[in-house]
């Protein structure tokens, strides 16, 4: 009687797995029946009998030792997850907004920066020197983009002249809102007198160098490393 109502309750099912061998089942109530694992999904488990009969039940009609069985062996298919992505560090995050702009102006989460060191560039194209190092700052940033990234802070007349600049100079970093409070907030963090400015912050946010132009000027092959090291 009690393995008739058993496979009563074995009698809705859906979906494919892999067959796997004959084994004896138990379900919750202590009834048995020798059957092989053909799917498991949404929490319904089918098995098929050794006369070929398809039976399904829910995984907790099964005995705790079974409900293990199909949990260690299961080939549910389900949307895997997403590596969680890494995530500014306090001391950089408090400097930045939860959203810059990238070098199209679309809104990005700052986050994009994570783990990288960051070089601040102050920088316009009215102003004759930066429009000068723009070039070389651009082949070092494409060159060593896998540990370094610069937010260009504009001094430009304009939001349009910001962009344009950008995209004059092959600009493929980050930037952040013309004139912003937050622009605004880390020229007076750095003391910024003159531009073009390259300071050079660790991927926490301490401010490693203030002579970024220097370096990258000097010694495009070894500022990373240099950088690296004090950070």
């Amino acid at each position: 009687m009690k393995k008739t109502l058993f496979l009563k309750a074995l009698a809705f099912l859906s979906t494919s797995f892999a067959s796997a061998e004959m084994r004896k089942w138990t379900s919750a109530q202590g009834s048995t029946i020798e059957a092989e694992l053909v799917d498991y999904s949404d929490r319904v488990v089918v098995l098929r009998s050794a006369k070929g009969r398809k039976i399904s039940l829910r995984l907790n009609q099964l005995s705790p030792s079974d409900q293990a069985f199909v949990l260690g062996g299961k080939k549910e298919e389900s949307t895997p997850s997403l590596p969680e992505k890494p995530q500014l560090k306090p001391g950089l995050a408090e400097m930045l907004p939860q959203e810059i702009l990238d070098s199209a102006g679309n809104k990005v989460p700052r986050d994009e920066l994570a783990g990288k060191m960051v070089g601040f560039y102050f920088s316009a194209h009215w102003c004759p020197p930066c429009r000068g190092f723009t070039p070389n700052l651009v082949k070092f940033r494409d060159s060593n983009n896998e540990d370094f990234e610069v937010v260009f802070v504009s001094s430009d007349k304009s939001p349009e002249a910001q962009m344009g600049y950008m995209k004059e100079t092959g600009m493929k970093w980050y930037t952040l809102p013309h004139r912003s409070s937050d622009a605004n907030a880390l020229s007076q963090k750095f003391g910024i007198r003159g531009i073009p400015a390259l300071i050079i912050v660790s991927p926490d946010g301490k401010t490693i160098t203030k002579e970024g132009r220097r370096d990258v000027s000097s010694n495009p092959g070894g500022a990373i490393e240099t950088w690296s090291k004090s950070s």
